[in-house]
């Protein structure tokens, strides 16, 4: 055990010290090859800022995991990275020429399919909801891939201000981490834990003003891991539950822990697609009507709109833990209520209309590019 609290540490150190180390110089090249974001209408920063920071992240990320973590055919680790590497390319490719989003989509369809068909890392048990217990094989396959895609989509959407997506990235892995961690899944904790360390690194190089953002081949990758470890920790919880060794930490509602783990990208995902449908919109025409666009235009500072809803976040895990002889189905209610009723007193509010020309410096705005820009 001491051992592997070592292997753990070391995972983490390394990833957060290659990151650190790699990001200066892709800021470096960035500049030099001209591969920015530019300031638009629909983005709130001022200045030119390189967006290729998911290339140091990947960088640590991956030779952090190869390090530590153990490669065999049950734990699916291999068909991960391979899903992993094409969703990191095809994010690179978008952050240096900008694809459409069909082509997006269909990219990470193929992704997803690694994951699901090929390295069967799917969703096969609903815990009761709706009284089902296990599903079909074909359902489970179209259910696993329509998440994996809908969380990528969800952390490139909130990929729009300093920090925010890596925020929640850290909190999301250092959670189902200390999970797989605790029940003996060591290498999807390594995953983590190398996951967590890159993108920490990042964050000083994202912090306001940003020196970099991280792209859609950060926002992306982070996306498609966030899926893999959310249906492995309902899936892997499941067999702990039948084998009677959940003492302790014990979770009797995965799925809607799951979510209250994901609920601000999540949510904000759903909710920004429902309204543009409502709007007889295309669900992915970009827009500004996200919960921490309307956080920033209320006068918060984006380190203090992330932590606001990092904060938020972790009142949502600690209730659903605390609920869970609800049930998923009344939890998972519960959840959407209270993140209507906390959306609902957010845009009562009235934005000041602004008289002056927005500062430089720390109060800089920046917006990374999201998934659904218009092509």
């Amino acid at each position: 055990m001491h051992s592997d609290y070592i292997k753990l540490a070391s995972a983490l150190l390394t990833s957060f010290v290659l990151t650190y180390m790699f990001i200066p110089s892709i800021i470096k090249v960035a500049n030099i090859k001209h591969l920015f974001d530019t300031p638009a209408a629909r983005k709130s920063h001022i200045s030119v800022t390189p967006t290729l920071g998911g290339v140091g992240i990947f960088g640590g990320f991956m030779i952090s995991l190869c390090l530590f973590a153990r490669f065999y055919p049950s734990n699916g680790m291999r068909y991960i990275l391979a899903a992993l590497c094409f969703t990191f390319m095809l994010g690179a490719k978008d952050d240096i020429v900008e694809l459409v989003a069909s082509k997006k989509f269909i990219g990470q369809i193929f992704a997803a399919c690694i994951v699901v068909i090929l390295g069967d890392i799917r969703i096969t048990s609903l815990y009761g909801l709706f009284g089902v217990s296990y599903i079909g094989e074909v359902f489970s396959i179209v259910l696993s891939v329509v998440t994996i895609i809908f969380i990528i989509n969800a952390f490139n959407i909130i990929d729009g201000i300093n920090m925010l997506a890596g925020s929640i990235c850290i909190l999301m892995s250092l959670t189902f981490g200390a999970w797989f961690f605790y029940y003996g899944f060591f290498d999807y904790a390594i995953l983590a834990a190398a996951m967590s360390g890159a993108v920490f690194a990042f964050l000083k190089y994202n912090y306001t003003p940003a020196k970099i953002f991280m792209g859609d081949s950060g926002s992306l990758s982070i996306g498609l891991l966030a899926a893999v470890m959310a249906i492995q920790f309902i899936e892997q919880n499941e067999v702990v539950l039948r084998s009677g060794n959940s003492e302790g930490v014990k979770i009797v509602a995965a799925p809607a822990m799951a979510i209250s783990i994901l609920i601000i990208p999540l949510y904000d995902t759903l909710r920004a697609f429902t309204m543009r449908i409502i709007n007889k919109k295309s669900p992915f025409l970009a827009d500004r009507n996200h919960i921490h666009h309307r956080l920033i235009d209320l006068g918060l500072t984006h380190i203090q709109a992330t932590g606001l809803l990092i904060v938020t976040n972790l009142v949502f895990i600690v209730l659903v833990y605390l609920l869970q002889s609800w049930g998923n189905l009344y939890l998972m209610l519960f959840e959407l209520g209270l993140a209507m009723l906390l959306t609902f007193i957010l845009f009562s509010f009235k934005i000041k209309e602004k008289t002056h020309t927005p500062k430089t410096g720390n109060n800089k705005m920046h917006l990374t590019l999201e998934m659904d820009r218009a092509s």
